[in-house]
């Protein structure tokens, strides 16, 4: 602790026990405790506490209070649960009998008690305390682990909540501090793990969903701490009481058996397959229904070391969703019954049917069922022999229920279609699943079957914009997946025929929502097809860029900003395309008949939002990185143009985007310094004596590129500063090398004075076509890079953030002897 802090900590101790002066921002102790916990990691509790008695002092002053204020107690219990964390603080507090005061029967037997803060910090401070065999015993003397116990019980979600992770901590700790964690019996652990572990065992024959629900959080954490050799003998003990909870209906603590569950499944001594441990999850799986059992078999078949009896029971009971749903619209489908998905059902259909009857759990068991089907697609985690063409079948389906496509006449599924039909949700998840599905290997049907649906979609002008985002998503996964194979490109070209006048008239739509995602769907499906000319020729032959040209003024900065990105990306493949259908339409002649270079700088220059200008910028900048901007405009002027145009612009963003292209620009010319056929220097002088740096400097001075990134070093929006300020240091090594290291360096008032006077000089010049690029290197050798990178890389409020500012705020609270707020940032 610095000595500044050192003197004001009295004087906080004093205001924080003054009862007069009660702090209404509960803030200021998390700040306060936030401070204490970096000054531990540094120093030994017992130093901190000698040096500063006055710690001591507030907390017997707490002590000594009949009513204290709960915030204050709250406070307390916490820090001195951290100085006691360290067995040479504890000693030093219980000199004073602080901790066993603070913790012990003074704490549960104060009014305060009934306050559920305290009751959480009095947790706290025992879950941070307890690392020692002294903590332990003092636990057990002053009877403080039946507090505990009974907290478990407790009416605060909070206090009960946060009281799972202490008896787990405290079960762990005396077994791993008594040195038994190696026992082979229950009998054989110490006095505090056995009587927490009996009294969970006794919370688990419960009939109250609350209390097992307690007792189940709380053995998860014992089990996900616990060595091999201790869940070993702890298993067999609640194995049986978690069998005898499927006895209830509805199933007691249903979500906390499964992650009990799931944790055990995960303990690598359970991990063969002759366990009883998996007979009791495959008993979990066939007695909970589909909509309380997502969760484990979801969990399950992520698991790499699962049985695959196991495995294949948990992908049974995730898919009967859709099996029921497959079964109930098989009729329309002009099967007697569609056999496949399901060979037999784990659940009872039974409730999974009564489930499907009733909306919200018919939505919610779908979403949840098609949910997790894309998480294990996208994970890879699905086993080898689920069927492919069924569920892929059932979720077309689905589908196809929601937009009236399709209805079940079937009469065990009328209610799907009532259920179903314009459910935005339902739309939504299956639409991901279907989009997740295109890694599997593809057939024709299927391929015919999913374009047919995303057509439907995409044609109905009712479709809500974000599940036309959606379908966009899985269209285009669809078309990377199935232009991988040759022999699909019938079907490919058929929806890509299709396609084109679907999304015509989605740029024309009323909704802004609609014209954004058709552009931002049009721009990656140009960045996909670099090798297919067919979607590029397709897409090219429909009109669709001089709409894409038409909404660069569009009424929405979105749409304007998606539309700039998506001209972006067609200059960039009429550079590179060599095919002569496609370049009659998208060559670089044609974008320059439509004005483009000049469209994009008009907003970049008169956009009132943020959004376009940005993207224009980052446009610029992707042409230059990739070597186009030379056939599309004249690299120089319009790189000259854009950073005259950014500096004054007062978007951040926009100047960082600039400074993106400042630094491509330097880049490249410290790359070409030793090229004669530089395209930047087409038109300037050769001069075959010039040094390398100087022609590199040369090249960035006919731009006015260091003008600009050292005015956005001067800038006071810190990004811009600090992006500038990287800039500058990636570059000073090459431009200032050899040069020796001055006596004294400066920072932004004498960059800023500088910079003024050689804008003056300038102007006085009156248009002398003498370039000197010696200024450069004499401002970046004389200032302080590195220094302003480490104060500009700190947060803007970094001085107000200080533990001596905390302190000198709460201490302004005793002004006039008047409650104060205190301004603590």
């Amino acid at each position: 602790m610095d000595a500044e802090c050192s003197q004001l900590l009295p004087h906080v101790c004093g205001v924080l026990v003054d009862s007069r002066q009660l702090m209404k921002d509960d803030s200021i102790y998390e700040k306060l405790l936030d401070w204490f916990k970096s000054l531990l990691s540094a120093d030994p509790p017992e130093k901190l506490l000698e040096e500063n008695p006055c710690l001591v002092g507030l907390f017997q002053q707490v002590l000594d209070m009949g009513d204290p204020d709960p915030s204050l107690l709250a406070f307390s219990m916490r820090l001195v649960g951290m100085f006691a964390a360290q067995e040479g603080g504890f000693q030093y507090l219980q000199t004073n009998d602080v901790v066993q005061n603070m913790f012990g029967e003074w704490s549960y037997n104060n009014v305060t008690w009934k306050d559920a803060s305290v009751r959480r910090a009095w947790i706290q401070g025992l879950l941070c305390m307890v690392q020692h065999k002294q903590a332990l015993t003092l636990l057990h003397q002053c009877g403080l682990t039946e507090v505990m116990l009974s907290l478990l019980t407790d009416s605060s979600l909070f206090v009960a909540s946060a009281v799972n992770g202490l008896v787990a901590h405290v079960f762990l700790m005396s077994v791993t501090l008594e040195g038994q964690a190696g026992t082979r019996c229950i009998s054989g652990l110490p006095n505090v793990a056995q009587t927490i572990f009996r009294y969970l065992e006794k919370l688990l024959t419960s009939d109250t969903p609350h209390l097992v629900t307690q007792s189940l959080k709380a053995l998860t954490g014992i089990f996900q701490g616990s060595p091999d050799t201790l869940a070993d003998i702890l298993w067999p003990r609640i194995s049986e009481l978690t069998k005898s909870l499927l006895n209830h209906k509805p199933v007691l603590g249903s979500p906390h058996l499964e992650g009990l569950l799931l944790t055990l499944t995960r303990l690598p001594i359970f991990c063969s397959a002759d366990n009883d441990l998996w007979m009791v999850v495959k008993h979990v799986l066939k007695e909970l229904s589909p909509l309380q059992a997502g969760s484990l078999t979801f969990g399950l078949l992520k698991l790499k070391q699962c049985p695959q009896d196991v495995r294949l029971q948990s992908l049974c009971v995730l898919l009967q969703p859709l099996d029921c749903l497959l079964r109930a619209s098989a009729d329309n489908c002009g099967h007697v019954q569609f056999r496949g998905l399901l060979d037999e059902p784990v659940c009872d259909p039974v409730i999974v049917e009564s489930l499907l009857s009733i909306k919200s759990s018919c939505i919610g068991l779908l979403c949840q069922c098609l949910s997790h089907l894309t998480d294990l697609c996208d994970q890879d985690c699905l086993p080898t022999q689920i069927p492919h063409v069924s569920v892929l079948h059932s979720i077309v389906s689905v589908l196809q229920l929601c937009i009236g496509q399709s209805v079940c006449t079937f009469p065990a599924g009328s209610h799907f279609s009532r259920f179903l039909i314009a459910c935005l949700r339902v739309q939504r998840s299956a639409l991901d699943a279907i989009a997740a599905l295109s890694v599997w290997p593809l057939k024709q049907e299927g391929l015919e079957k999913t374009y047919k649906v995303l057509s439907a979609y995409l044609e109905n002008p009712e479709t809500d914009p974000t599940v036309l985002k959606k379908v966009f998503q899985a269209s285009l996964k669809w078309l990377q997946a199935s232009y991988t194979s040759a022999e699909h490109q019938e079907e490919n070209h058929h929806f890509l025929e299709g396609l084109c006048p679907v999304l015509m008239k989605r740029l024309c739509s009323p909704c802004w929502e609609v014209r954004d995602s058709t552009l931002e769907f049009i721009t990656h499906l140009l960045s996909f097809d670099k090798e297919h000319g067919d979607v590029l020729q397709t897409l090219s032959s429909s009109g669709l860029l001089q709409l894409a040209v038409d909404l660069l003024k569009d009424p929405e900065s979105y749409v304007r900003a998606s539309a700039v990105t998506c001209m972006g990306h067609i200059a960039n493949i009429a550079y590179v395309n060599t095919t002569s259908a496609f370049n009659s339409i998208l060559s670089i002649e044609a974008l320059k008949k439509e004005n483009l270079v000049p469209t994009l700088m008009d907003i970049l220059c008169q956009d009132t939002e943020g959004f376009p200008r940005r993207a224009v910028v980052k446009v610029f900048t992707d042409w230059l990185k990739k070597g186009h901007m030379a056939e599309i405009h004249d690299t120089e002027s319009l790189v000259s143009r854009v950073l005259e145009v950014t500096l004054g612009d007062l978007d951040w963003e926009v100047k960082v985007n600039a400074l993106d292209l400042a630094n491509d620009y330097i880049t490249q010319a410290l790359k070409m310094s030793n090229c004669q056929s530089c395209p930047y220097t087409a038109s300037l002088p050769c001069n075959k004596r010039m040094l390398p740096i100087e022609d590199a400097l040369l090249r960035c001075e006919h731009v006015a590129l260091f003008q600009f990134v050292l005015s956005c070093l001067c800038d006071c929006d810190r990004p811009v500063a600090l992006k500038a300020c990287e800039i500058l240091l990636s570059v000073k090594p090459s431009l200032c090398e050899g040069r020796g290291v001055p006596s004294e360096l400066h920072r932004t008032d004498w960059l800023e004075c500088t910079l003024k006077h050689l804008h003056s000089a300038a102007h006085a010049g009156n248009g002398s076509k003498e370039l000197d690029t010696n200024w450069v290197t004499n401002i970046l050798e004389r200032i302080d890079l590195d220094g302003m990178k480490c104060s500009l890389s700190k947060s803007s409020d970094y001085l107000q953030e200080s533990p001596l500012s905390l302190l000198q705020d709460i201490r302004a609270t005793l002004c006039d002897g008047e409650e104060q707020d205190a301004d603590c940032y």
